[in-house]
């Protein structure tokens, strides 16, 4: 039950840091735009998943398959969105990424592992629970990395 709880503050936390990318967007430019619009597309599928975990909307193995894909794929281009010294507003990286690059890639391969094999498990899930703690480590891998490395 302890664990459960733990995914559901994840799953939580990483929702309500959806719902605030929107506004942080304006003014973007250049590689910084590039991966605001990257972290959205995450966002998205990790939401996407979220609520067919929560059943607020009706699961589909094909769908969550899918946004782990989309999460696997961004994931696999985290490291070449953030070259040395794009911090200019509105990013909110921190340059603690670049004093410990080895770390945040290490994070973003994490994320690339942990969105396969949720892909993986939802290719044969036949209910939401079937993929809940995979869900669990994607959004703690987020976590990880937003504590770390951003504002």
């Amino acid at each position: 039950m302890k664990t459960l709880t733990k995914q559901a503050i994840t799953v939580i936390v990483v929702l309500a840091v959806a719902a605030g990318v929107a506004f942080a967007h304006s003014g973007a430019s250049g590689i910084v735009k590039e991966r605001m619009e990257s972290m959205k597309s995450i966002s998205a599928a990790m939401k996407t998943v979220g609520n067919m975990i929560r059943g607020r909307s009706e699961f589909d193995p094909e769908g969550a398959q899918e946004a782990a894909i989309e999460i696997e794929q961004h994931a696999a281009e985290i490291p070449q969105l953030f070259p040395e010294g794009s911090v200019h507003e509105p990013s909110e990286a921190l340059t603690v990424i670049w004093d410990d690059w080895e770390q945040f890639t290490a994070i973003a391969i994490e994320l690339q592992e942990n969105a396969a094999a949720l892909s993986q498990e939802a290719t044969s899930a036949l209910q939401p629970s079937e993929i809940a703690s995979q869900f669990a480590a994607v959004a703690q891998t987020c976590t990880a990395c937003h504590e770390q490395f951003r504002q």
